[in-house]
């Protein structure tokens, strides 16, 4: 059960008023990424492996956290709008750049495949 009066910076309770009590665990997960951040990071690999997977899927509320606690820099509303739309660009990038990789690598594989399979043939192998 998660105490949210432990929160520790405005960007995180910021973050509760507008947070519905369905998604609360998305406030929780930024309370985990504020406790991490305070104690000078991770102190074991369970929880190293816990902070890298948040920073991951929040590296955008991360960087607020961070800059809170650290140099005491308050991330505005329209500031964490602005980057989370610039994410999920980048993300939206990304992804069609994995894609566009898998299609040149399937179609170079099938090149491979159509030059051995006429050199099989050539060489009056069986089709």
């Amino acid at each position: 059960m998660a105490d949210y009066s432990l929160i520790q910076t405005q960007f995180v309770r910021n973050r509760l008023r507008e947070t519905r009590w369905e998604e609360r665990e998305y406030v929780q997960r930024l309370m985990g990424m504020e406790r991490i951040i305070s104690r000078g990071g991770p102190r074991n690999a369970a929880a190293g492996v816990l902070y890298d997977r948040l920073v991951r899927r929040y590296p955008v509320e991360h960087g607020a956290i961070f800059s809170e606690l650290c140099r005491g820099e308050v991330m505005t509303d329209s500031q964490f709008r602005l980057l989370c739309e610039a994410q999920q660009v980048l993300w939206r990038w990304q992804e069609q750049i994995g894609r566009d990789v898998e299609e040149h690598t399937a179609r170079q594989r099938q090149r491979r495949l159509d030059s051995e399979r006429g050199n099989w043939l050539r060489q009056s192998g069986l089709e």
